[in-house]
C-alpha cells in the first residue's frame, strides 16, 4: 500500500509510478515501474525509468541511491548538459533558441526546467504550469487560440498579448523582437531583457526579472546591514539564516563551515536528528515552514499518538498541521493525503474553472462547449450539467475516461446520442441525460454500458425509439421513460435489457403497439402504459414478457392480452369482459329478447292506435306517446346487441373506440330520452286517472289541446335532460361512454365528473315519479274497493281482477326502478356492490317497462283482445255464429235501444268483469259476450251492475240530491259523470284508460235503469 522514502515518510500506491517523484530524497515511488526500452526513455542508475525529455532539463531525476559510491556524484541525467542550459553559481539559465524555459509554480526558480525542441507539441505536457507557458499550448493539434495570435518558429500560435512581455514564450524569442522597452525611472534597475525593477530588489535572492539577471553579477553589490554575501554568487542573505540547516544561497555557501553544534539542547528544546535544536513546542507540529523546525523534518517522526492543540489539523498517523496546510494542493501528512482529502483543486489546465474534489470533477453550469480533454483519467465522478455540449458531443468525447462511475450530462442541449458514444464506459453505474433535446433513441445509443444500473432520461421529449436502442444495458434494473412524447416504438426496441424489472412508459403519446415491441426483457416484472392513447394493439404483444406480474393501463382491454399477469389495472367494469360486450349468455339473450319485444310490441301499439279510433282520445294519445318512448328503449337495446354481435370475441380491442364513438353517445342519449319520456308519460296517465276517480266533479278532465301541450313539454324536457351531456364541456366528459353499454346510471361507488347530474335524473326525478304512481294507484284501489263493498259485496271476481291489474302496474314499475334507486343510494353511501349486479340491473331491469308496457296497457285489454278473438272465431265459424238482426233488436230492447246504434260504447275492459256468452239469443253467465253490428262488443248485464257501484262512489263524494227530485236532466248529467268515472276506475285497474260513457241512471229506489229507457219514458210521459 505504501512505499517508504529515504526520510522515513511514506507514499501511497495511488501516486506510484505517475512520473512525478513524491520521495524527494530517493524517488523511491518512481523506481522499477517499467522496462526502460523505449526510444524516448532513459534508465537511471538507481533503476528509475524517465522520459528522454527529462534528460538535461536542469532537474535532477536520477537521484543517487543513499549509501552507494556514487551518492555524492552529480545526477546521471544532468551530466554534459552545457548545450541546453548554463549553470552560473547554482542558477540555471535555459539557453535561448535551444530549449524552452519552463517556469513551474511552487518551484525554486534557481533551476527552471528546460524543454528540448523535439518535445514541444508532442502531445505530452512536460511543463505543467498552465496554458500560456505550457509546451503544448498553441500547437497545431492542441487548443485553439481565441482572438489575434502570433506565430512562433516552433509552429505554435500564441495570444498576441504575450508579445513584448519581457519573457521568451516562443522557442527562439520571436515574440520579443522589435520591442521598444520603456525608460526605467530613477531608483529602478533595467534587467537584461529590458524589464525595469526596483533597485532594492537587486541581489536579494528573489528573481524579479524574468531572465533572472537581477540575481547575477552581484559581486560588486554592497549588502545592507544585517546581511551577508554568498561566497560565489554575491547575493545577500540575512545573517540569522546563516547556518540554519537550510540552504539559501544558490551556491550553498550559507551552510558551509558552520562548525560543530553543541551535543545537547536546552531542557525546553528538542534536538533534531541533524543536531539542530528547536523549541519543544514545535515537536510534532508542522507550521508549513521548515525554517522554524527541524530542517530534516525529524521533529515530525513518532507523532502517531500525539494530542494536537486546538485550531490545528491532526494527521491520521502523524503530526499536527497548521490549518493553512490543509487543502493547499500539497500533501503534508506523511504516509497519507488526509489533509488534501475532499479538497477542491484545479484538475484541468484547459478549463481551470472546473473544480475537482477527491475523484469528483465538477464543471457544472460553466456553459462549456466541449469536455476538457485534459481531465485526469483517474477521475470517476464527472458533473457536466448546465453546459452546451450539443455541438461537440461525439463518439470520442469520453473514450479516455474509462474509469467513470457517474456521469451527469443533464441540461446540455444534447439532441442526439452518437452510436457507440459510451463504448468505453463499462464501469459507469449512473448516467443522467435529463432535460436535453433528445428526440430519437437510435440503434446502439447505449452500447458499452454493461454495468449501468441507473439511467435518467426524463424531460427530453423523446418521440421515437428505434430497434436495439437499449442494446448493451444488460445490468439496468429500472427504466423510466414517462412524461415524454413517445409515439413510435419499433419492434425489438428493448432488446438487451436482460436485467430490467421495471419499465415506465406512462404519460406518452403511444397510439399502437406491435408484436415484438417488448421482446428482450426476460425478467420484466412491472410495466406501466397508463395515460396513453393506444388505439391499435397486436394480440401477441405481451407474450414475450412471460415474467410480467404487474401491468398498469388505462383500459381493461389490455389485460385481456396479458391474462398471465397477476395484477392488471384497471379492473374490468361491470359490463365488459375479455371476449364480448355482453359476457354472460343470459344477458346476451335478454338484450335481444327485450329489444325485439320493446321495439315491435310498441310499433304494434302505435299502429293499432293510429288505425282504430277511440272514444277517449286523450287516453289513447297518452298511450301512443308511451309506446313511442318505449320503442326508443327497444332501439337502444338492439344497438347494444348489434355491437355485441359485431365485436364478438374481439370486443376488448375495440372497447375504447366504441365507448368514445358517436354511436355510443347516441345510444346513451336514446336510452336516457326513452326512460325519462316513459316515466313522464306514466306519471301523467296516473294523475289523470287519479283525479277523475277521486275528484270526478271537482276537476275537469284533460282535453286534447292541453294534453298535446303537456306532452310537448314532456318531450322537450326529456330531450334537454338527455341532450345536455352531449355538450362538449369538461363536466360531461365522455358521460355516456363510461361503460361498455353507454349507460350513465350512477350505481357504482366511483364518482366521476357528472355523477351529480346522473343522481339528479335517475334517482331524484325517477323516485318522485315512482312515488306518485305507486301512491296514486294505492289510493285508487282503496277507494274502489271500499265503494264496491258498499254497493255489491258479492262482486268478488271483479274486485280481484281490479286488484291484480293495479298490483301488476305498480309491481312492474317497482321492478324497473326500485333496484336502480336502491343501488344508487347504496353507492352514495360508499357501499360496494359486486359488478355482476350492475350489469343485470342496467341491461335487464332498466328496459323491463319498455317491453311490458305494450302488453300491460294495450295488448292485454279487451278493446284489443276482443277484435282479435272475434277475428279468430270468424275465421273458424264463418257466418254460422253471426247474430240475426231480430236477435240484436230483442237484446237491445232489454238494455236500451241506444246500444243497438252505438256499438262504440262496447269499448269495455272484459278482463275486469265476469264474461257473459250469448247462446241461441240468450244471455248466460260464464260464456261469451254480445256483439254489435260493426263487430264491437256491447255492455252486458254485469256492466250495468257495475254502474251502480260508480253511482255510489259519486254519491259518496258529492252527496247529490237531484236524483230524488225526479229531474231527468240532472240525472243524465250525473249518469254521464258516473259512467265516465266508472270506466276510468275499471280501466285504471287494467292499466288501460277507456271511456265507456254508459248512459245509465239510478232511480230513487236504487234501480239500475238504462238512460235510453229514461229518455223514452220522458218522451211519452214527461218528467218522471
Amino acid at each position: 500500500m505504501f512505499v517508504v522514502c529515504g526520510d522515513g515518510s511514506r507514499v501511497h500506491r495511488y501516486y506510484w509510478c505517475d512520473g512525478w517523484p513524491d520521495c524527494p530524497d530517493n524517488h523511491a515511488d518512481e523506481l522499477n515501474c517499467q522496462n526502460c526500452t523505449g526510444v524516448h526513455e532513459f534508465l537511471c542508475p538507481n533503476g528509475r525509468c524517465i522520459r528522454q525529455a527529462n534528460v538535461c532539463d536542469s532537474q535532477c531525476d536520477c537521484v543517487p541511491t543513499p549509501g552507494s559510491n556514487v551518492f555524492h556524484q552529480p545526477c546521471a541525467d544532468e551530466t554534459n548538459c552545457d548545450l541546453f542550459y548554463t549553470n552560473i553559481n547554482g542558477i540555471h539559465l535555459c539557453n535561448p533558441s535551444v530549449t524552452l524555459n519552463c517556469i513551474e509554480p511552487n518551484q525554486n526558480r534557481d533551476k527552471d526546467r528546460c524543454i528540448h525542441p523535439e518535445f514541444i507539441c508532442d502531445q505530452t505536457n512536460d511543463c505543467q504550469n498552465g496554458n500560456y507557458l505550457s509546451d503544448e499550448f498553441g500547437c497545431p493539434n492542441g487548443l485553439d487560440v481565441i482572438g489575434e495570435s502570433i506565430l512562433c518558429s516552433d509552429n505554435r500560435s500564441l495570444p498576441k498579448g504575450l508579445k513584448c512581455d519581457f519573457k521568451w514564450d516562443c522557442l527562439e524569442g520571436t515574440d520579443e523582437l522589435n520591442c521598444e522597452p520603456r525608460a526605467c525611472a530613477e531608483g529602478e534597475y533595467r534587467c537584461s531583457n529590458g524589464q525595469c525593477v526596483n533597485s532594492t530588489q537587486r541581489c536579494d535572492l528573489q528573481f524579479d526579472c524574468w531572465d533572472k539577471s537581477d540575481e547575477l553579477n552581484c559581486d560588486d553589490e554592497e549588502c545592507p546591514e544585517g546581511k551577508k554575501k554568498c561566497f560565489d554568487g554575491g547575493q545577500c542573505v540575512a545573517e540569522f539564516l546563516w547556518c540554519d540547516f537550510i540552504v539559501d544561497c544558490p551556491d550553498g555557501s550559507d551552510e558551509r563551515n558552520c562548525g560543530v553544534k553543541p551535543p545537547l539542547c536546552a531542557p525546553n528544546q528538542f534536538q533534531c536528528n541533524n543536531s539542530q535544536c528547536i523549541d519543544a513546542s514545535l515537536r510534532c507540529f508542522n507550521s508549513g515552514s521548515p525554517r522554524y523546525a527541524c530542517a530534516d523534518g525529524s521533529h515530525l517522526i513518532g507523532c502517531k499518538n500525539w494530542t494536537c492543540p486546538p485550531d490545528t489539523f491532526k494527521c491520521r498517523n502523524g503530526p499536527c498541521l497548521n490549518l493553512s496546510l490543509v487543502c493547499d494542493e500539497k500533501i503534508d501528512c506523511p504516509g497519507t493525503w488526509v489533509d488534501e482529502d475532499g479538497c477542491l483543486f484545479a484538475c484541468s489546465n484547459v478549463e481551470p474553472r472546473c473544480e475537482c474534489q477527491d475523484i469528483h470533477v465538477n464543471c457544472t453550469n460553466l456553459r462549456l462547449e466541449r469536455v476538457p480533454p485534459d481531465i485526469e483519467e483517474e477521475m470517476t465522478w464527472f458533473h457536466l450539467a448546465g453546459n452546451l455540449l450539443n455541438t461537440t458531443f461525439s463518439e470520442d468525447t469520453f473514450v479516455h475516461l474509462d474509469r467513470l462511475l457517474y456521469l451527469d450530462l443533464q441540461n446540455n442541449s444534447i439532441s442526439n446520442i452518437p452510436p457507440l458514444a459510451f463504448r468505453n464506459l463499462w464501469r459507469l453505474l449512473t448516467l443522467n441525460l435529463q432535460h436535453n433535446y433528445i428526440r430519437t433513441l437510435s440503434n446502439s445509443s447505449f452500447y458499452g454500458l454493461t454495468n449501468l444500473s441507473n439511467l435518467h432520461l426524463q424531460g427530453n421529449g423523446i418521440q421515437t425509439i428505434e430497434a436495439m436502442a437499449f442494446y448493451g444495458l444488460s445490468s439496468l434494473i429500472l427504466l423510466d421513460l414517462s412524461c415524454q412524447n413517445i409515439n413510435n416504438i419499433s419492434e425489438a426496441a428493448f432488446v438487451g435489457l436482460r436485467s430490467l424489472v421495471g419499465l415506465d412508459l406512462s404519460h406518452n403519446k403511444i397510439t399502437y403497439l406491435v408484436d415484438g415491441t417488448f421482446i428482450g426483457m426476460p425478467h420484466l416484472l412491472s410495466l406501466d402504459l397508463s395515460s396513453n392513447t393506444i388505439n391499435v394493439i397486436s394480440s401477441n404483444v405481451f407474450r414475450s414478457v412471460a415474467s410480467l406480474n404487474k401491468l398498469i393501463t388505462d383500459e381493461f382491454r389490455f389485460c385481456c392480452l396479458a391474462r398471465h399477469v397477476e395484477l392488471c389495472l384497471p379492473p374490468p367494469d361491470e359490463f365488459s369482459s375479455c371476449e364480448d360486450l355482453m359476457s354472460n349468455l343470459v344477458l346476451r339473450i335478454c338484450v335481444w329478447v327485450l329489444g325485439v319485444l320493446a321495439t315491435f310490441g310498441n310499433i304494434l301499439v302505435i299502429a293499432w292506435r293510429i288505425r282504430f279510433k277511440h272514444t277517449n282520445q286523450v287516453h289513447s294519445f297518452l298511450i301512443t306517446n308511451l309506446a313511442i318512448g318505449d320503442m326508443f328503449m327497444g332501439s337502444y337495446l338492439l344497438i347494444i346487441a348489434g355491437v355485441d354481435a359485431r365485436y364478438r370475441g374481439v370486443y376488448f380491442i375495440h372497447d375504447s373506440t366504441w365507448r368514445s364513438s358517436e354511436l355510443c353517445h347516441l345510444a346513451g342519449f336514446i336510452s336516457t330520452f326513452s326512460s325519462e319520456l316513459s316515466v313522464f308519460t306514466l306519471t301523467v296517465i296516473t294523475l289523470d286517472r287519479f283525479l277523475v276517480i277521486i275528484f270526478p266533479f271537482r276537476v275537469r278532465r284533460l282535453e286534447m289541446p292541453k294534453t298535446r301541450l303537456l306532452m310537448a313539454l314532456g318531450w322537450l324536457g326529456a330531450a334537454i335532460l338527455s341532450g345536455l351531456p352531449l355538450l362538449r364541456i369538461d363536466y360531461f366528459r365522455n358521460f355516456y361512454g363510461r361503460s361498455g353499454v353507454c349507460l350513465a346510471l350512477h350505481i357504482t361507488p366511483e364518482k366521476p365528473s357528472g355523477w351529480e347530474y346522473s343522481v339528479f335524473v335517475f334517482l331524484f326525478l325517477n323516485l318522485i315519479s315512482f312515488s306518485i304512481i305507486a301512491l296514486g294507484y294505492l289510493w285508487m284501489y282503496v277507494v274502489a274497493r271500499t265503494t264496491q263493498q258498499a254497493v255489491q259485496k258479492e262482486q268478488r271476481p271483479s274486485d280481484n281482477a281490479m286488484a291484480r291489474r293495479m298490483t301488476l302496474i305498480v309491481a312492474t314499475d317497482a321492478a324497473c326502478w326500485m333496484p336502480i334507486i336502491l343501488l344508487g343510494v347504496l353507492s352514495l353511501g360508499g357501499i360496494t356492490v359486486p359488478p355482476q349486479v350492475f350489469a343485470w340491473v342496467a341491461v335487464f331491469v332498466l328496459p323491463l317497462n319498455a317491453a311490458v308496457n305494450p302488453v300491460l296497457y294495450t295488448i292485454s285489454t279487451a278493446p284489443f283482445l276482443g277484435p282479435a278473438r272475434r277475428g279468430l272465431r270468424t275465421f273458424k265459424r264463418s257466418c254460422k255464429l253471426s247474430l240475426t238482426m231480430d236477435q240484436r233488436r230483442t237484446y237491445s230492447s232489454t238494455l236500451g235501444s241506444t246500444y243497438a246504434n252505438n256499438c262504440s260504447r262496447c269499448d269495455l275492459d272484459y278482463n275486469l268483469y265476469p264474461r257473459l256468452e250469448q247462446t241461441n239469443g240468450k244471455l248466460q253467465e260464464d260464456g261469451g259476450s254480445c256483439h254489435c253490428d260493426d263487430g264491437n262488443e256491447i255492455d252486458t248485464e254485469q256492466d250495468i251492475k257495475n254502474e251502480a257501484t260508480l253511482f255510489a262512489l259519486s254519491k259518496r263524494h258529492q252527496k247529490i240530491h237531484r236524483w230524488r227530485s225526479g229531474s231527468y236532466r240532472n240525472t243524465t248529467n250525473v249518469a254521464r259523470y258516473s259512467s265516465s268515472a266508472s270506466a276510468v276506475l275499471w280501466q285504471s285497474s287494467s292499466c288501460r284508460h277507456v271511456n265507456s260513457s254508459i248512459d245509465t241512471a239510478i232511480s230513487t229506489r236504487g234501480e239500475v235503469i238504462p238512460l235510453r229507457r229514461l229518455h223514452s219514458d220522458s218522451r211519452g210521459n214527461g218528467n218522471k
